[in-house]
């Protein structure tokens, strides 16, 4: 049976890099251009020892700028589909490392079956797949979230393994290198020290020493990653505060922890966060600014144009973005958790883990809907999560229906069929999850649950994600004289476009130039900022359509006879 888990386990690791390392030159999605040239110029700035440059963004986007940068040294930096298609090769590796070591975790935490369910899905997760393929911060932060979260819980099952303490909080700090809403989980660390509290004198001593602990790991992670932080006088900090943790964290393993060394760890911390927020105060003022500010593009939501669409956006995006038995499956794990949690230590261990991990999507959910500046894509670390609850949903159904079909026809007769009865769940299960994923290849962005399918899906939600253009542009790729055509692009598509096509490409607003076609970009029509049809009355020649979707009108325009 090991042998089948391991095989199986590896069969889906190598499918988990197909989809995230194939087709990575089709659509150039928003922000990408930003983020090419921001890996660049921070990758300049280290290679020339300008490190207190490297302050370039306040998500602080350093994971992203480091690793997408890593393609400046096969390539000569420039902004085009080949240098985006290489960024975003390297950013699909680290995420496709995370998700095999995340499988070993959950493996480890909940067990075999749990593990591989968890493991298929969230290698098929759609929004974390199509973000995944891209040049930007999210799939990052997510993905060392999740390994923050699993970790810590790992540490929370023997807090004798202080190793897994010490890589959760390298991993936090990789978080929050990556994006500065990995903040959101400081919360749920005190909550879950706190659930898996331990009934002795000692306890509020031993929950100080281990946040300490967690918090000096991720600020030593934060100086060592970020170049700002590269001068003799944090590196001295860094020394210190490295030989103050690990004293520390010897001293808790042999519960040797007086208070005086624990208020200089402590001290030790706070010098160096102060000395590190009067550094990087830009980062902490953009932070605040992203909080207070609503994007500066409109959102549809509803028939309604608004900068900030309010606190129902994200559960709406939830339920359009998941899977269509995400939800109720996920529900349904923590459900049968609860009912089983007074039944054996091993039941009730589950259920405080289940627990935990969806005070991560509550915390996430709170937090972002409270924020001004609101995008689908920032729900994102809650996915992962709700995968797992889903995969424990799943599994302990199948058992709970098997206890129960026993009861009914007797456990002999049923044992017969569970292997069949199991693969025939499973084929249901995966096909319903994962199918409609994947014939949106390689257009994962445009996936949204088929139980929304019932409805016109631009009326309620802001589409695109650029997806489409790129369609559009090799459409008009193989008109005859390609290469001579004017082509007017509604102004959110004209930068998309541009990378794709062999012609002329210009923003539909400048009306004086003469065009030969218009493209309307959906994007662009769901916000007014031009209408369907377009603005040069043209005559509608063909429409781009992904997963049911028309995200593009490509418009010929008619030329006067010259007399």
């Amino acid at each position: 049976m090991k042998q089948i888990v391991v095989t199986t386990a590896l069969c889906l690791f190598i499918t988990a890099g197909l989809p995230r390392f194939f087709a990575l030159e089709s659509h150039w999605s928003s922000d990408e251009t930003l983020w090419l040239n921001r890996s660049e110029q921070f990758m300049l700035c280290v290679k020339h020892g300008r490190f207190s440059e490297t302050l370039i963004t306040h998500h602080p986007g350093v994971m992203t700028m480091w690793i997408a940068g890593i393609r400046t040294f096969f390539l000569q930096p420039r902004v085009d589909v080949e240098n985006l298609a290489l960024a975003r090769f390297f950013i699909g590796i680290v995420v496709w490392i995370g998700l095999g070591t995340t499988f070993l975790l959950i493996y480890r935490l909940f067990g075999q079956w749990i593990a591989l369910t968890s493991f298929a899905s969230l290698v098929f997760s759609p929004l974390f797949l199509a973000q995944a393929r891209r040049v930007h911060t999210d799939a990052l932060a997510t993905t060392f979230i999740l390994l923050t979260v699993l970790l810590f819980l790992h540490y929370l099952q023997n807090r004798k393994h202080l190793h897994y303490l010490i890589f959760s909080g390298i991993a936090f700090g990789f978080a929050l290198m990556s994006k500065s809403y990995a903040l959101i989980l400081l919360p749920w660390m005190p909550l879950c020290l706190f659930i898996f509290r331990k009934e002795d004198a000692e306890n509020f001593r031993t929950f100080f020493v281990e946040m300490i602990c967690f918090l000096n790991c991720t600020t030593l992670t934060v100086l060592v990653l970020w170049p700002i932080f590269w001068t003799p006088s944090f590196f001295l900090m860094a020394l210190c505060l490295f030989w103050l943790t690990w004293h520390l964290c010897h001293r808790k393993k042999n519960r040797d922890c007086f208070t005086g060394f624990i208020v200089a760890a402590t001290a030790g911390l706070g010098l160096v966060s102060a000395s590190a927020i009067k550094i990087a105060w830009r980062f902490f003022d953009g932070v605040h600014w992203a909080i207070t500010t609503p994007h500066g593009l409109e959102h549809f939501f509803f028939g309604k144009i608004t900068h900030d669409p309010g606190w129902f956006f994200y559960p709406v995006v939830l339920m359009i973005k998941s899977t269509p038995l995400l939800l109720p499956v996920a529900f349904l794990g923590c459900f049968l958790l609860w009912r089983q949690r007074k039944c054996s230590a091993e039941a009730a261990r589950l259920f405080f883990m289940a627990l935990t991990l969806f005070a991560v999507v509550l915390l996430f959910m709170l937090f972002l809907s409270a924020t001004s500046k609101k995008l689908s894509r920032y729900l994102l670390p809650i996915f992962p999560i709700l995968e797992i609850l889903a995969s424990i949903g799943f599994v302990e159904g199948l058992r709970w229906s098997f206890v129960g079909l026993g009861s009914q026809f007797g456990i002999q007769k049923i044992n017969t069929f569970k292997a069949a009865l199991a693969v025939i769940a499973c084929v249901f299960y995966f096909g319903i999850q994962i199918v409609p994923v994947l014939v949106c290849h390689p257009y994962y962005g445009t996936y949204y649950n088929i139980c929304w399918k019932l409805t016109d899906i631009t009326k309620i939600i802001t589409v695109g994600e650029a997806s489409g253009l790129d369609v559009a542009s090799k459409y008009l790729d193989k008109k005859d004289n390609a290469d001579q055509l004017r082509v007017a692009v509604s102004p959110l598509g004209t930068r998309f476009v541009q990378h794709y096509f062999v012609g002329f490409t210009y923003n539909t607003k400048k009306k004086y130039l003469p065009a030969d076609y218009e493209i309307v970009y959906i994007r662009d029509s769901q916000i007014g900022k031009v209408p369907q049809i377009g603005t040069r009355n043209g005559v509608l020649e063909h429409i781009i359509s992904l997963n049911g979707i028309d995200l593009a009108w490509i418009y010929r325009i008619p030329h006067k006879a010259t007399p």
